[in-house]
């Protein structure tokens, strides 16, 4: 889901309350991906309910952006979804998180491409380098193949758009 997206990239904690108790799921660990158990898509708990979830407080207000790519215009699902969120002083990332959707059976986030930029100036060509160290490891099945691309330009734009979110880029289109 697009929520499910911008929690990741805001790292998000999940509130549960169950037979055993109350725990805290970080938003990273909730969703699972199918390995041997494709019917179970989170990491709830017989019993379980989710009660809350929370934002931790953080400088992420300000330059967060999310993108979504889709065939249609209304009512489609992403084929690919980025959410950025930076905490910048001046031109150069303090903290970033980016989130993919659209791509795998969870958001997808990548600890070494965040952790590359940290530091670094906002720019295309180190998004485009973070992008490149996100989907390294990403393979299509052919039909989706063009996915790969498509998310790497996804990365580059949206983390452009976070710099600024009141100004939309050249070739925009606003959602309806």
């Amino acid at each position: 889901s697009d929520m499910c997206i911008a929690l990741a990239a805001l790292d998000a904690l999940v509130n549960v309350e169950g037979p055993e108790g109350k725990r805290t799921i970080n938003f990273a660990d909730f969703h699972r991906l199918p390995d041997d158990r494709p019917d179970l898509d989170n990491t709830l708990k017989p019993g379980e309910l989710i009660i809350s979830i929370d934002l931790p407080e953080k400088g992420f207000a300000t330059n967060y952006s999310y993108l979504k790519l889709r065939d249609r215009h209304s009512y489609a699902f992403a084929l690919v979804s980025v959410a950025t969120a930076m905490d910048l002083d001046g031109d150069t990332i303090k903290d970033i998180r980016i989130a993919l959707g659209g791509v795998a059976h969870k958001p997808w986030r990548s600890k070494e491409a965040e952790d590359f930029l940290i530091g670094k100036n906002a720019s295309a060509d180190n998004f485009s380098t973070a992008a490149d160290l996100i989907l390294k490891d990403a393979k299509g099945f052919g039909h989706n193949d063009f996915k790969i691309k498509l998310a790497k330009k996804a990365i580059i734009r949206n983390g452009l758009m976070a710099l600024n979110p009141d100004t939309q880029l050249p070739g925009a289109k606003p959602s309806a």
